[in-house]
């Protein structure tokens, strides 16, 4: 394989790409490429080089495209060498290696090779290697967790933020969660100046072993270190810092009220204005502005959400981060729900007004086509992110754009904690568009899943049964007409007023009573 991290060994062979496409410019036979980096980078000291990780980048992209995918995921990583806290090649990485974990079946590892790659010494190796081992193996809690770790310990601020969260996600997922792996966890937020973060996860761990002292006072420790860091105290002795602030009374008063779960409207008000002289002051500090339009949005005065929402486009403007711009989506998004409810009350109180009907039928429909361009938003931010895929495939099944919404499913099935919704949504779409043996399949791998609660169980079992008529009426399936009566039959006596449960098994037995009658000679 022609390595983009050092010489090519004799004998290895070129991976395979698509027809017309290109290695690199970087690849040259024998050596490293002009864009190989030094001895000192590859040993974990590295300087980060922008325009040299795009050209891999786009070709991880087309290599992806032509479903070479671990040729894709080895471009992410010669990427990454040279911008390794790259949030388009972190999670273009992840992307490209669960498309191939799903192709392969989870079964193949990758190769030697892409392996032996980043199996060197330094940091910067040790770094690109957690991320290949957790990303062929996505569920295990250790691996998520070194990842984590060794992107901390790069200094790598938003990489380690957003591994943080699907790392400490990943542990809580974990039939046996494990106390050690979410202090590391904590720590490594801590390192980043994290600190919510960090004390959310730590408190986690106290919950698993409660009688940790210790534990519990590094908690307030780390409390105290997140009050002082969004409120500016943690610089002592300089003006305006810890010092001079913990003696003003009235902003001591400020934070022991911002740290209150309910607050007076009086308190909220005082919160905003102390918020909004602190913003004046610092406009470009992101706690800040996170402090501050989370003020604006618990008071919800008519012009807060604007306000709000002008704070989050701004700051994502600034600094590209997409999680501003998925809070200000998330504003629209809960403008949106406010006023389909007030039509909604309003159709209630005048069942027969068609002008009220046609503005919630309206309105219904704009604010599903305002959901589904925001989750294809954070789908494209977040690419391997499998439950907002799940969320976008509900969005387009909700429109009716189930061709669409298959794709979403399909991949969403691999979560466990959406695992039955997806396969239940799945056989659904399939359902819609006709492809009755495809929905049957679905439904009956959704009832196969333990621990189905009754009501999705139910739900499943109705889709099974719709889905065997489906196909029974269409290709004369007796053995399909057959199993669809028992199942409606089941649901009937299990609940009698589920659905439209009566109409269908009345339906299902006019069917089957015509597949068994003798054709005429």
């Amino acid at each position: 394989m022609a390595l983009f991290f050092g010489k090519k060994k004799d004998g290895e062979a070129r991976p395979a790409t698509a027809p017309g496409t290109p290695p690199p410019a970087s690849s040259t036979p024998g050596g490293p490429g002009p864009d190989a980096p030094p001895a000192a980078e590859i040993a974990g000291q590295f300087t980060p080089a922008p325009e040299k990780a795009r050209r891999f980048f786009d070709h991880a992209k087309t290599v992806d495209e032509a479903t070479n995918y671990e040729y894709a995921m080895q471009s992410w990583l010669n990427g990454l060498r040279f911008e390794p806290d790259s949030m388009t090649g972190v999670p273009g990485f992840f992307s490209s290696a669960s498309k191939f974990l799903a192709e392969t079946g989870g079964k193949k590892p990758p190769t030697k090779e892409l392996s032996k790659s980043v199996s060197g010494k330094g940091d910067l190796d040790r770094y690109l290697l957690s991320l290949l081992e957790w990303a062929m193996r996505p569920t295990d809690p250790p691996l998520a967790v070194r990842a984590m770790e060794s992107s901390a310990k790069l200094g790598l601020q938003e990489t380690t933020y957003w591994i943080g969260e699907r790392a400490f996600a990943t542990v809580l997922r974990d039939k046996k969660v494990r106390k050690d792996l979410l202090i590391k966890v904590s720590d490594s937020f801590g390192k980043i100046g994290a600190w919510d973060k960090a004390v959310a996860a730590a408190e986690q761990a106290l919950k698993v072993d409660p009688a940790d002292g210790e534990l519990g006072a590094q908690i307030r420790s780390m409390a105290a270190q997140a009050t002082m860091s969004r409120g500016g105290y943690d610089k002592t002795g300089e003006q305006g810092g810890f010092r001079r602030n913990i003696r003003d009374a009235d902003k001591q008063r400020m934070l022991e009220e911002q740290e209150r779960v309910s607050k007076t409207d009086g308190t909220v008000d005082r919160l905003i204005a102390a918020a909004t002289e602190e913003y004046q002051k610092r406009p470009g500090d992101l706690p800040t502005v996170d402090r501050y339009a989370k003020l604006l949005l618990e008071r919800a005065r008519p012009d807060d959400e604007e306000k709000a929402h002008a704070l989050y486009a701004e700051a994502h403007a600034q600094t590209k981060q997409f999680r501003f711009r998925e809070l200000a989506g998330e504003i629209r998004i809960r403008q949106s729900k406010r006023k389909l409810a007030e039509l909604r009350r309003m159709l209630d109180a005048a069942p027969g007004d068609e002008t009220v009907g046609r503005m919630h039928a309206q309105a219904t429909q704009e604010h599903l086509e305002l959901e589904l361009g925001e989750f294809k938003l954070r789908v494209q931010a977040y690419p391997t992110d499998i439950s907002r895929k799940f969320e976008l495939g509900k969005r387009h099944f909700a429109l009716g754009n189930h061709n669409e919404a298959i794709e979403f499913f399909q991949e969403a099935q691999a979560d466990p904690r959406n695992r039955a919704s997806a396969l239940n949504y799945l056989g659904q779409s399939f359902l819609k568009i006709r492809w009755n043996d495809e929905a049957v399949d679905a439904f009956r791998r959704a009832l196969e899943i333990r621990e189905l609660s009754p009501e999705v169980q139910i739900e499943i079992r109705y889709g099974l049964m719709a889905a065997l008529q489906e196909k029974a009426a269409e290709a004369r399936d007796l053995a399909a007409a057959e199993e669809s009566d028992r199942i409606a039959s089941s649901i009937a006596v299990q609940q009698i007023g589920f659905r439209d449960i009566r109409l269908r098994r009345d339906s299902i037995k006019k069917l089957l009573a015509e597949l068994r009658a003798p054709r005429p000679s």
